[in-house]
């Protein structure tokens, strides 16, 4: 009777250990920066943008449309519930690409700010990891409250402080190949977007994908120390 009792509670333990790092889905770490709909929400604009310019050879209908699709964009998103900073951060980044675009009198001036933004979110994530808190950790605590105790377990802090170093250099190498095209002779900003989609998306696929691996062999488990086991069920 002692041996059938502990088969269900090693089971029960095998479960638990699941509802942690095991069952964090692919897309976790896409949903924590706004989803898949939120980010092909903020190439919108720009595509827009690129094409009533081609199209026109009009900067002044080019940033009209990007600015009445970015209104359009906001009013969907706040219908769709979205948080009221985020859907407002986003709108307030087309605000400032259409400025510098109308201040510079070109095209790829549309793109100078979400160049400078990568750029520095790379630099805060670098911050993140030497004051020795991986913006991963916060992303994952953010996200599922069950990885509110990351810092204090060595796998999967190991793991959040790789990510962040991985998911840094993708930040760098968009903001730098971005900012060579932009630098190029000539207002190239048809070129500008194909480049930026190119280099954005495999990735934040390929980042997103590795920070998952990473976390679900980090062993972590919810209210588990590392190396420890879990405390059974009071009766």
């Amino acid at each position: 009777m002692p041996d059938a009792e502990r088969v269900p509670e090693a089971e029960r333990g095998s479960r638990a250990g699941a509802t942690a790092a095991d069952e964090l889905p692919p897309t976790a770490l896409m949903e924590a920066i706004g989803g898949g709909r939120g980010l092909l929400d903020s190439a919108l604009p720009a595509t827009v943008f690129v094409l009533v310019r081609l199209v026109t050879d009009s900067l002044g209908a080019a940033i009209a449309v990007a600015l009445g699709t970015g209104l359009l964009l906001l009013g969907l998103r706040l219908r769709r519930g979205e948080p009221l900073q985020q859907v407002a951060g986003g709108f307030f980044g087309l605000v400032l690409a259409v400025f510098v675009a109308r201040a510079t009198g070109t095209g790829k001036g549309f793109f100078l700010p979400g160049i400078l933004t990568t750029a520095g979110t790379g630099v805060a994530f670098v911050a993140s990891l030497a004051v020795r808190r991986p913006a991963v950790g916060l992303v994952l605590a953010a996200y599922d409250a069950k990885y509110a105790g990351w810092a204090a377990h060595p796998g999967l802090r190991r793991a959040c402080q790789i990510a962040t170093a991985v998911w840094a250099a993708t930040f760098f190498v968009r903001a730098g190949v971005a900012y060579w095209v932009y630098r190029l002779p000539g207002d190239r900003d048809g070129l500008l977007l194909v480049v930026i989609n190119a280099v954005k998306w495999p990735l934040i696929v390929g980042a997103a994908l590795l920070t998952v691996v990473l976390v679900r062999r980090s062993g972590y488990r919810e209210g588990v120390p590392a190396g420890g086991r879990e405390q059974p069920d009071p009766a």
